[in-house]
């Protein structure tokens, strides 16, 4: 039909076959396109960058090669897919080292359906999701120091930020202020540039971490489109 949106295309890497059934079953019910499953982390490198899914729903603890690995191979090879790490597991070394790796949104596998779909949709579509007790796990971890001048951001880059951290889109930060998408992205990259930090990922954990801007509130999902 003409108008219509082209369907999410969704890769799963979970080494357990119950879950990757479990979670193509909700995707699908939701009209997502599940277009491969992986049960390691060796399958999930090579059928990501064979397949370019726009999610790919990565587990962590895998067998072969861990989601970490991953996670960094799969960026590094393919930086436009939007990795959603989705585990049991939320110890430091994963948290900070997934989020370093590339993905976009970190989630605790309790996540109900509903709310893992509207996360999906929603990082396909720009925006980065933190699970909240991951947002708290971010506050409370190591404070490393840096050469960024966080005095050096405008009170309007200010305002981007939280909205980053918010989890809006470029074009969702243009709404709410008004402004033109092309002059939120000269924003979002002055932001990552006084940060120095090479992602909106990254530059969020950093301002969390340091204060800059409040956490996410306690929901896991991602703002309205």
């Amino acid at each position: 039909m003409l108008g219509d949106a082209p369907s999410i295309r969704v890769m799963i890497a979970d080494d357990h076959e119950f879950v990757r059934l479990g979670l193509r079953s909700v995707l699908e019910e939701a009209g997502l396109d599940v277009i491969g499953e992986c049960k390691d982390g060796v399958e999930a490198v090579q059928n990501a960058t064979r397949l370019k899914p726009d999610v790919l729903l990565l587990d962590l603890r895998m067998p072969e090669m861990g989601g970490v690995e991953a996670c960094k191979l799969i960026h590094a090879s393919a930086p436009d897919i939007r990795i959603v790490v989705l585990t049991s597991f939320s110890d430091d070394d994963e948290v900070f080292g997934a989020l370093s790796a590339g993905a976009v949104a970190y989630l605790m596998k309790d996540i109900s359906p509903d709310a893992l779909v509207r996360t999906v949709k929603g990082v396909a579509a720009g925006q980065t999701v933190l699970d909240a007790a991951i947002a708290q796990r971010v506050l409370d971890g190591p404070r490393p120091a840096t050469t960024a001048d966080l005095e050096l951001l405008s009170p309007r880059e200010h305002e981007v930020l939280q909205l980053m951290a918010q989890g809006l889109t470029n074009r969702q930060i243009a709404a709410r202020l008004w402004i033109s998408e092309p002059t939120v992205k000269t924003h979002v990259s002055h932001i990552l540039a006084k940060l120095e930090q090479p992602d909106r990922t990254q530059a969020i954990v950093h301002a969390m971490r340091h204060g800059l801007v409040a956490p996410p509130g306690k929901s896991t999902e991602p703002p309205p489109a």
